[in-house]
């Protein structure tokens, strides 16, 4: 059995609040993942210092990345 099947027979057995908690946890994990590879490169060097603070912030968990969602709740 795969890592993958596991989970979601775990899954099917939890009660739907239960599996909100498991959704909710996985979307706070999500959010605090920083890509190996940025997406994005800055070309210009207060860009890269800049994009470095970023990196470091969210690393340590200084910071929140918000999904498009939350940002315009904000707005």
């Amino acid at each position: 059995m795969t890592k993958e099947q596991l989970l979601l027979e775990k899954w099917r057995i939890l009660p739907k609040d239960k599996q909100q908690e498991v959704l909710d946890f996985i979307t706070s994990i999500e959010k605090h993942s920083i890509p190996s590879q940025p997406s994005y490169e800055p070309k210009t060097e207060l860009g890269k210092k800049l994009w470095q603070i970023r990196t470091q912030a969210i690393a340590a968990g200084k910071i929140e990345l918000l999904d498009w969602e939350e940002i315009e709740k904000n707005l």
